[in-house]
């Protein structure tokens, strides 16, 4: 077996067909068959290439790790789960959902426990976050909403008068069944969440079925809505309400690609409301970015 001293630490070959064969040709070489100089300088140049194809791959890839919550919590997650997932996945970069960039509010742990206000789990998570690991930018990526209470009521209200108006209308017997599964699948969904883990919530058949029950409501409820809801202005309200979430869902995917590329090959976490997850999970997805990758966290 022969052996070739090779320079230490990092050899530097640039590959051409000419410095191939000018070493072939020199006398360095002439004291080795042939064939294995070849053999030895293909092996070279093969890993070379992949060694620098994968350095510059390790170094660039951006990871996107999307965790859908409930923003109250349940008895089986709150907070405190929250913050420790954090902990435990150390991203380089947070985006919550809002329109502002995160402070952190004093009193805050006062004023909930005097119930003087009712925070959601990320904001209480990320107050305690923030504190430990300062250097760790939490940045916005939702649309601008004025009031979130008052939106928040608003999207009740549109919900209930159309739901209540249609459960009540005299239907056909063919779509009064498919109506009954759309509730069906509606209770037992939001049953289910509101009794498991976080880590259950964003398994993959929970997030199939939440992008199921949005598609089913703009595509099969909105229409019923047109046909059996004697007042257009409560069907406009709810096809109103769909526009503004498309519209909100493709500015969180946009803010989020441009985090993306800001900062490239970091680790960002996403936090949001566990129905937005399947939209930003698809489009990401759709996007053909080496560089790009949408994970799962550790639990």
């Amino acid at each position: 077996m022969i052996f070739y001293p090779l320079p230490p630490y990092r050899l530097k070959f640039r590959a051409t067909s000419r410095s191939i064969g000018q070493a072939l040709n020199s006398e360095r070489f002439t004291k080795f068959p042939s064939h294995k100089v070849r053999v030895l300088l293909t092996t070279l140049i093969v890993v070379l290439y992949f060694t620098t194809a994968f350095g510059q791959s390790a170094i660039s890839r951006t990871e996107i790790i999307i965790i859908g919550t409930i923003h109250s919590g349940n008895k089986l997650f709150n907070h405190r789960t929250l913050f420790e997932v954090l902990k435990k996945n150390k991203p380089d970069i947070i985006l919550w959902e809002q329109s502002t960039k995160f402070k952190r509010v004093f009193g805050l742990r006062t004023a909930t426990f005097l119930k003087m206000w009712e925070p959601g789990i990320e904001q209480l998570a990320l107050q305690k976050y923030s504190r430990l690991y300062k250097d760790i930018p939490i940045l916005p990526f939702d649309t601008i909403i004025t009031s979130r209470s008052k939106y928040l009521k608003s999207l009740r209200e549109v919900n209930e008068a159309f739901y209540d108006r249609l459960s009540f209308a005299k239907k056909s017997v063919p779509d009064s069944i498919i109506y009954a599964d759309f509730v069906s699948k509606h209770n037992n969904y939001y049953s289910f969440i509101d009794s498991s883990t976080l880590s259950r919530i964003n398994k993959a058949d929970i997030i199939d079925q939440s992008r199921d029950l949005y598609l089913s409501e703009e595509t099969v409820l909105l229409p019923l809505g047109k046909k059996y809801i004697s007042d257009s202005s409560v069907v406009d309200e709810f096809n109103n309400l769909f526009q503004f979430w498309n519209a909100r869902n493709a500015h969180m995917v946009n803010q989020i690609q441009k985090y993306s590329k800001q900062f490239a090959g970091k680790k960002i976490i996403i936090l949001t409301g566990l129905n937005h997850r399947y939209y930003l999970q698809d489009k990401l997805n759709e996007e053909d970015k080496p560089g790009l990758s949408v994970i799962e966290f550790v639990e």
